[in-house]
């Protein structure tokens, strides 16, 4: 009888520190869970912030090229504008140097 009284109390000792490894086990679960969220939140957080930046980075590169495009756009409305100038001074030029032949023509026909 004895012999089973001992055997019952090394079993309530190997169960009763069994019990307290296991609540040291869900212990550490229970905080790396935690730690594990906190850490999920903290990359989202981080995430938001670099998606936000990248956003507003995305915004202003739009604006630029914008603004880059109505300055070419005007340049080149520009430079048509000076050709279409320079088209009109070679017209009139060429239309000034056939009078001037045509009147030199005349000139040394009639004389």
């Amino acid at each position: 009888m004895a012999d089973i009284e001992t055997r019952v109390d090394n079993l309530e000792t190997k169960v009763t520190t069994l019990e307290q490894q296991v609540s040291t086990v869900l212990a550490k679960l229970d905080m790396f869970i935690a730690e594990s969220r906190a850490a999920r939140q903290k990359q989202d957080a981080d995430m938001r912030e670099i998606r936000e930046r990248q956003e507003v980075a995305q915004a202003k590169h739009d604006a630029d090229i914008r603004v880059a495009l109505e300055k070419h756009d005007t340049d080149m409305r520009e430079m048509r504008q000076s050709i279409d100038g320079m088209g009109k001074h070679v017209r009139n030029m060429s239309i000034v140097t056939i009078i001037g032949i045509a009147a030199m023509v005349v000139a040394v026909f009639l004389k």
